[in-house]
C-alpha cells in the first residue's frame, strides 16, 4: 500500500505528498531505513530504469521523479550515520570509495549501496556519478580506500569500468576489493568477473553478507 501511494504520487507529479508519504511511515515507525529502502525507493528506482529503457517515459520525468527519491535519501542519511557507528566496532569494518565511472550519470543506485555500507559501519565516501578518471585517481592516491564500489547502469560504459578497475588496482594494489553493480550486470553476471570484479552487489542483503565475510568473493556472483 506505500509503495502504490508513493507510486501515484510520482505519476502525478506531486513530490510534496510523495515525500511525506515515504517520511510519514519512517516516523510513525511503519518501515525502518533498511525496509524504506528496499521496499519503497529502490524498487520505484527500478521500475523508473525499466521505463527509460522502454522510452516509456520523458526524460523530464525521470530527472523529477529521481530528485524526490534522492530528498528522501538526503532526510534519512543522519539516521544512517547514526545506525552505521554503533555498526562500526564490528569486524570486517572497511574504508570504502562509492562511485560512476566517466559517462555514467545515474548515480543513485550507487548511492542507495554507499548508504547500506554506512549502515553496516563501514567508512564510506560516495564521489557521485561521471567521475572524471584523473579526480578518482586523486582521490584513490588520497584515500587509500580497501574497497571500491562502483556503480554501472548503461552497458557501454562497461568498458570504462573495465579500465577503471586496471588504473585503481595499479595504485592501489591486486589486493583491493572490487564491488560493481547496476543494470548493466543484471542480465550477465559473468561480466563482473570478466572486467574485474569481485563481488555483485544490488541489496542491502548482500551488503551484509559481504562486510561478514570479505574472503568469500563467490557471494553475489
Amino acid at each position: 500500500m506505500l509503495y502504490e501511494k508513493f507510486v501515484e504520487c510520482l505519476e502525478n507529479d506531486d513530490k510534496a505528498n510523495a515525500v511525506r508519504i515515504a517520511l510519514d511511515a519512517l516516523e510513525t515507525g511503519k518501515v525502518g531505513i533498511v525496509e524504506l529502502y528496499t521496499e519503497l525507493l529502490m524498487p520505484v528506482q527500478n521500475k523508473m530504469e525499466l521505463e527509460e529503457r522502454l522510452e516509456s517515459v520523458a526524460i523530464w520525468k525521470e530527472h523529477f521523479r529521481t530528485s524526490v527519491v534522492r530528498t528522501v535519501m538526503e532526510y534519512c542519511y543522519p539516521r544512517v550515520v547514526n545506525e552505521g557507528l554503533r555498526n562500526s566496532f564490528k569486524k570486517g569494518r572497511k574504508k570504502i570509495v562509492v562511485f560512476c565511472p566517466a559517462e555514467e550519470y545515474h548515480d543513485i543506485g550507487a548511492r542507495m549501496i554507499a548508504d547500506f555500507f554506512t549502515l553496516c559501519g563501514h567508512q564510506v565516501y560516495f564521489l557521485g556519478g561521471n567521475t572524471p578518471p584523473e579526480a578518482l585517481m586523486q582521490a584513490m592516491v588520497r584515500l587509500r580506500p580497501e574497497v571500491i564500489a562502483m556503480g554501472v547502469s548503461n552497458y557501454f560504459n562497461l568498458i570504462a569500468a573495465r579500465r577503471t578497475i586496471e588504473d585503481v588496482r595499479k595504485i592501489l594494489g591486486k589486493n583491493i576489493y572490487v564491488i560493481l553493480g547496476g543494470a548493466a550486470f543484471k542480465d550477465n553476471l559473468a561480466v563482473v568477473k570478466e572486467i574485474g570484479g569481485d563481488f555483485y552487489i544490488d541489496s542491502y542483503d548482500v551488503v551484509a553478507r559481504v562486510s561478514e565475510g570479505w574472503e568469500i568473493n563467490e557471494t553475489g556472483i
